[in-house]
């Protein structure tokens, strides 16, 4: 859907990549919570999507988010609000519930960048295709970074 291939794009990069031999790229877009579980095997992850922040086509955002600066959910009702429905499920909701059940990696680092526009077809616009290679670098860096804090 245009520029919601963003992520899919930055994936499709890092697998061309001599990436180390514990780091995974794989394109799990449609997996929504049940990704959750997955989280467990790993020390770091980082996704990678579009954003719709307001901000010209193509701004990159980084956040990182430690383990315990998530609230864990307590409540039944709370537990009960995620959708199994993977085109509904937010970024969000699967961190919290990786959280809840225990999988969230100490770290997550999550990059978005900003799209112009969602329309039927694969292909990016020029903003938006000129920041894949810009956040294949970031993510290259980051895994250097924490490969040295080991």
């Amino acid at each position: 859907m245009g520029d919601d291939g963003f992520g899919p794009r930055v994936i499709e990069a890092l697998i061309t990549r001599n990436l180390p031999a514990d780091v995974e790229a794989r394109d799990t877009g449609l997996c929504g919570v049940t990704l959750a579980p997955d989280l467990n095997d790993y020390e770091l992850v980082i996704f990678v999507d579009a954003v719709v922040q307001g901000k010209p086509p193509g701004t990159i955002y980084r956040s990182e988010i430690k383990k315990e600066q998530v609230k864990e959910l307590k409540s039944r009702e709370a537990m009960c609000s995620f959708t199994l429905s993977v085109h509904e499920t937010q970024l969000e909701e699967l961190i919290l519930f990786a959280r809840t059940i225990g999988t969230l990696p100490p770290t997550t680092i999550v990059f978005g960048c900003e799209v112009q526009e969602i329309v039927l077809g694969d292909a990016l616009t020029p903003a938006v295709e000129a920041a894949v290679p810009r956040v294949v670098k970031r993510i290259l860096a980051e895994l250097q970074r924490y490969c040295k804090r080991d």
